[in-house]
């Protein structure tokens, strides 16, 4: 707190020196304000009068201001204040540099217009901007506005006093938020005033954001390069202070200004991507203590004059969508404890998120395949005209097992060995242009269930038996045709073999299993195989005939 005092009194010495008092600069092109002239050889107060008056004959006043007895002899150097009241001047328009979203013009007579770029702003056009809606304003002097979103502002008067060589504006900001950046002028003082309804700051080229809270009736001001003059409307103590750069205040309804408060420190915004492949671009950045409030922005172009989006958090965490692909500028600040927002972080990263990659269909992400060749399968997607298929052991893919980038179809059989792998898939354009690859699907590929042993036909029983893993259950299946439509039994196994009872008839029987790993996952049916049993001789009822010790009679046919 010291040392922005101590910054504060040491800008106001030097404004003084300049300006001629801190006071009359606080106010613009008022009945308060003066002009200095600095007497050169030939000046007289009748010339002087007839440059720079509204009125030459009134030449009088600023002998008595001044206290100059010989208004035909004035001292070289001699600093001369003239009320700027009497100095004539003409209007100044300004322009609409740039406009984003949805922006109103009401001029002082006539009906309002959408704002576009071009529009010409003269005194008393009011300028409104919706929730997503952002304006860029150019005044004569140069000076520019950019009026963020959710604000309403109006210019009160633009002024050219074009004999002294200065322009004079004045600007009231309504509610919401503001960003100017004021034109140093050689050859003459350039007044610029804003008035909110708690505050009144007057600037001398310099860079600074000003914002009223209407729920709290709180006008705050942060001051990024220069210095700014900021003093209440109301309340017992209206004098103004000097914010120097790097500090920030808050002028409340009827209690005054507050002291100047250092702006917290823009936060680090290194680790942010470059590149975002994702329809939903996604910012984090680290935390800073005491932050309250975290404000992200992006861009089209590295002023901030095309705002494309907006983000507040109460976290250092911030999503964009429906961004377009292409350059874009970020920038990111945080807000204190008394809401005075700090610098801006800034950063530049590219968008590339379209085509979008088609939805992976199988593998699963995680899941385990039991095969000799992976079937890769995803969904159709409408802008693509191939596909760009890829599959490596590192989650990095920089080490690549297959690399496919002219797929036609929405699947590929790929036959790779036993392992564990990640595939993914991209989308690419009849034109060519190659969209982002899809999210990183691992999966497992193990060796495909083994085919059961030859069956072992006795008199009684059919046995059948397979190799398997430890923890394995098995669904096995009995049918009379290789589709599996006339089932004979099915049945759930905890053992890798089972005994079924042999059938009376003879003829050809298909069976096949498959096996359930014991964290779930359900494997495929192995291929049909197929069994003859021998057809038994029947006797008149149907029955089949057995020899003396029991065995069947069977058909050589």
């Amino acid at each position: 707190m010291q040392h922005a005092k101590r910054s504060a009194q040491a800008i106001m010495l030097a404004c003084s020196a300049v300006f001629g008092g801190a006071h009359h600069q606080a106010h613009a092109a008022g009945d308060g304000a003066f002009y200095q002239h600095q007497a050169r050889p030939g000046d007289t107060l009748i010339g002087l009068g007839q440059t720079l008056l509204i009125r030459p004959a009134d030449w009088p006043q600023l002998a008595k201001l001044n206290r100059i007895d010989n208004p035909r002899r004035i001292p070289i150097g001699t600093m001369l204040r003239i009320p700027v009241s009497l100095m004539k001047s003409k209007p100044a328009q300004g322009s609409v540099l740039a406009v984003v979203g949805q922006a109103m013009l009401a001029p002082a007579r006539g009906t309002a217009a959408p704002a576009l770029v071009g529009s010409p702003i003269a005194a008393g056009t009011q300028i409104t901007t919706g929730p997503n809606g952002y304006v860029t304003v150019q005044l004569a002097d140069g000076s520019l506005l950019r009026i963020q979103a959710a604000t309403s502002t109006r210019v009160e008067s633009s002024q050219h006093y074009e004999s002294a060589g200065f322009f004079a504006s004045t600007l009231r900001l309504i509610q919401g938020r503001l960003e100017a950046l004021v034109a140093h002028m050689t050859g003459g003082e350039p007044r610029f005033e804003v008035k909110t309804p708690q505050a009144l700051l007057g600037v001398r080229g310099t860079e600074f954001r000003i914002a009223v809270d209407d729920a709290r009736q709180v006008t705050r001001s942060e001051v990024l390069a220069g210095a700014v003059a900021v003093g209440a409307t109301s309340g017992r103590d209206s004098s103004a202070q000097w914010l120097p750069a790097g500090f920030g205040t808050a002028v409340s309804q009827g209690r005054g200004t507050a002291g100047p408060v250092k702006l917290p420190p823009a936060p680090d915004l290194s680790a942010v991507p470059a590149l975002h492949e994702r329809l939903v671009v996604r910012i984090s950045v680290p935390a800073l203590p005491g932050a309250t409030l975290y404000r992200a922005q992006v861009a089209d172009d590295e002023a901030f004059r095309l705002v494309q989006a907006e983000v507040t958090s109460a976290t250092p965490e911030f999503r964009f969508a429906n961004l377009p692909d292409g350059h874009h500028h970020l920038r990111v600040r945080v807000a204190n404890a008394q809401g005075l927002e700090g610098p801006d972080a800034l950063r530049q990263f590219q968008l590339k998120a379209r085509p979008e990659p088609p939805i992976a269909s199988w593998p699963t992400s995680g899941g385990k395949v039991r095969a000799n060749a992976v079937t890769f399968t995803w969904a159709e997607q409408p802008e693509a005209a191939r596909y760009h298929l890829q599959i490596a052991q590192d989650q990095g893919f920089a080490h690549l097992l297959h690399d496919q980038a002219g797929v036609r179809a929405t699947r590929q059989e790929v036959a790779l060995p036993v392992g564990d792998y990640v595939w993914r898939v991209a989308s690419i354009r009849p034109n060519g242009d190659h969209g982002p690859f899809g999210d990183a699907q691992p999966f497992q590929l193990k060796p495909p269930p083994p085919q059961p042993e030859p069956a072992l036909i006795d008199e009684q029983f059919l046995h059948f038996n397979w190799s398997a893993e430890p923890g394995q259950t098995f669904e096995f299946q009995l049918a009379l045709d290789d589709a599996f439509k006339q089932v004979l039994l099915a049945q759930t196994l905890t053992e890798p073999r089972i005994k079924v009872a042999r059938p009376d008839h003879g003829g050809r029987l298909f069976i096949r299993y498959r096996a359930i790993d014991a964290d779930g996952f359900i494997g495929p049916f192995t291929a049909a195989q197929a069994i003859t049993l021998p057809t038994c001789v029947q006797d008149g009822s149907g029955q089949c005939l057995h020899t003396g010790h029991g065995g069947r009679v069977t058909s050589p046919w």
